[in-house]
């Protein structure tokens, strides 16, 4: 990539509703001597979804935002908008991308995403849950209410090495929760995209089979669980929608979806469960966000709800991927953990 041009930067807006970053933001910054640049905070409340109507009129002057994700789509989508420069506070991007479609043109800037510290987590998420499914942890707990020492439903159970866990979407965070499925003896499986399984770009270090995605369906006859850390782009979008599914019938695999909940429609996820397509699901992602209290997921039998907390924003990281990137931007640096503005990740 080639060098830009240096530029100084006097100020950094800042906006996220991930408490204490702008005070860690503005310490790491005097660490490594930098501490002349203002840092501008545009404080939000937890319940804000939009970006406080006072400080819209402060959009044209942001050359450099570090954001979540839905005040970055708001600068974005605002006709005076100036900015450079901007760093995701989260590894998602999907609302940002939906805001650049509803722009005529793709605008000339630099889009950074967190991708530091979701593995460890999201990969005990899913492994977690894993172990509670298999184990019968939510049975465990009704027989102790009961004071009922019955283990009848509880044996046998299938331990950790008898699994195979299929992953889409095998980047930062997938390679995560390979690595650690594998270290507890799980086979592993991935299905790629078409050119990177063509060109050899697969990472076999932590996955012991892999599958284009044009032969997604023999991942999935082969897997008991499958896990979904992919983002939303046009390619992944309504992925498994459809009859896809339909292929896990003879495992009864249970889905795990920790990327985005577009990765397949309602109606289709509950037609595989229904269907005894699927042994079960576990949701941290979701089509709308909050989940409507109408859904009928919410007491779909086999499946466990969790309001999008498989992975949060660690502060420290964030913070100083901010900064190395910010000490870049300056020195006129490719930045790390750059977005592509055509692909969408």
């Amino acid at each position: 990539m080639a060098l830009r041009q240096a530029t100084k930067i006097s100020t950094v807006f800042i906006a996220s509703k991930v408490p204490d970053i702008s005070t860690a933001l503005r310490n790491s910054l005097k660490n490594v001597g930098s501490g002349d640049i203002c840092v501008q905070e545009l404080l939000l409340s937890n319940s804000d979804t939009r970006l406080p109507e006072k400080y819209l009129e402060l959009i044209p002057d942001i050359e450099v935002l570090f954001a979540d994700p839905f005040v970055i789509a708001e600068v974005l989508a605002h006709p005076s908008t100036k900015i450079k420069w901007i760093q995701n506070t989260f590894a998602g991007l999907d609302a940002i991308f939906k805001a650049l479609e509803k722009i005529e043109r793709v605008p000339d800037i630099l889009l950074t995403r967190q991708k530091d510290g979701f593995g460890q987590s999201m990969a005990e998420y899913v492994i977690g849950h894993i172990i509670a499914r298999e184990r019968n942890f939510s049975h465990i707990y009704d027989l102790q209410r009961k004071s009922d020492f019955d283990n009848s439903q509880l044996i046998p159970y299938r331990n950790l090495n008898k699994l195979n866990l299929g992953i889409l979407g095998l980047g930062n965070i997938g390679s995560e929760v390979a690595r650690q499925c594998k270290a507890v003896n799980m086979t592993v499986w991935a299905a790629v995209r078409d050119e990177r399984f063509n060109e050899d770009k697969t990472n076999p270090e932590h996955v012991h089979h892999f599958r284009p995605m044009s032969k997604l369906s023999e991942m999935l006859q082969e897997v008991d669980y499958l896990v979904s850390v992919l983002p939303s782009t046009p390619d992944t979008r309504d992925l498994l929608s459809g009859e896809i599914l339909k292929h896990c019938e003879n495992k009864k695999t249970v889905f795990i979806n920790i990327g985005r909940g577009d990765v397949i429609d309602d109606a289709s996820l509950i037609h595989a469960l229904r269907s005894g397509w699927l042994g079960g699901a576990v949701l941290d992602v979701f089509n709308t966000e909050p989940l409507p209290t109408s859904s009928p997921l919410w007491s779909q039998p086999g499946v466990t709800i969790t309001p999008h907390v498989s992975g949060v924003t660690d502060i420290n990281k964030a913070v100083n991927t901010f900064v190395d990137n910010l000490l870049r931007y300056q020195s006129g640096q490719p930045l790390l953990n750059q977005v592509d503005l055509i692909r969408g990740y």
